[in-house]
């Protein structure tokens, strides 16, 4: 099973569970099934773009532009504070 059809199977059985427990089904502004979708549709995202090249590298999950260079200072958050 694919990590996206898992994400679906779990959204299915967590959200038939609280409809089971509660009469009714659970709220589309639920936080819980709002991260799930978000979820679902990032790895649909991820996977369609994987797809569409195979060969080549993605750049924030496929993105077109090139990488963006981070810094991060290491020591800045040692310094005392006056």
């Amino acid at each position: 099973m694919t990590p996206e059809a898992e994400t679906v199977a779990l959204i299915e059985r967590t959200t038939t569970q609280f409809q089971n427990r509660h009469g009714r089904p659970m709220p589309d502004d639920n936080i819980w099934l709002i991260q799930r979708a978000a979820e679902r549709d990032a790895l649909t995202r991820l996977l369609t773009s994987m797809q569409s090249a195979p060969g080549r590298a993605l750049q924030g999950a496929g993105s077109p532009t090139s990488p963006t260079p981070v810094s991060i200072d290491l020591t800045r958050h040692r310094q005392t504070q006056p």
